[in-house]
């Protein structure tokens, strides 16, 4: 059981590449596996650790509230009460403007500087920090990557596609775990 890296040609069609997933290149990875388990962490607190859902890739886009693509600028574990990072849009396919800051988490390992396709739900309470300070991100609209972590897709610069030049052989790919996410045939 693994994951896929899929990527396509053409950067400038991700919408559309995205939505239709036509992958032209397929590098096996493996992912890290969830156990269903309750366990007590050093704060007393039951904490329960679940195995995600295994979701079509076109009902992603369906329980979402944003889809977008996004890089991450910083993040926040200290501050909050769970981990927040901050990130620009930079393509949006649903639900965010291009230029839009978007504050999100709670899973943490992503980072600064990166690119992610996210798929967000919106949360109804506003993510207000621990103390006030002026080193946190006061009290944010925040959106939460859902099912275990898996609607969210990190991106990279791949050269890994069949070509005679250079400029034929790399682009941009996305790594999707498809052990949860599914992919169209």
């Amino acid at each position: 059981m693994g994951a896929l890296d899929v990527m396509w040609k053409g950067h400038r069609s991700m919408t559309s590449a995205l939505r239709s997933l036509v992958p032209l290149a397929v590098v096996l990875v493996f992912p890290q596996l969830a156990w269903a388990q309750k366990e007590k962490d050093n704060t007393g607190e039951t904490v329960t650790i679940v195995e995600p859902g295994t979701i079509k890739l076109a009902n992603l886009f369906e329980m979402a509230d944003t889809v977008a693509l996004v890089r991450v600028v910083s993040g926040d574990a200290e501050n909050y009460s769970i981990a927040v990072y901050k990130a620009v849009v930079t393509e949006s396919f649903e639900g965010a403007a291009v230029g839009e800051t978007v504050y999100y988490g709670p899973y943490v390992g992503h980072r600064v500087g990166w690119d992610y396709v996210l798929f967000l739900r919106n949360v109804a309470k506003p993510l207000v920090p621990k103390t006030t300070s002026s080193t946190n991100y006061g009290t944010v609209h925040y959106s939460e990557v859902f099912n275990e972590g898996y609607s969210s897709m990190e991106t990279s610069y791949e050269c890994v596609f069949d070509g005679k030049e250079i400029a034929e052989q790399c682009d941009y790919g996305v790594r999707i775990c498809t052990d949860y996410i599914v992919l169209p045939k």
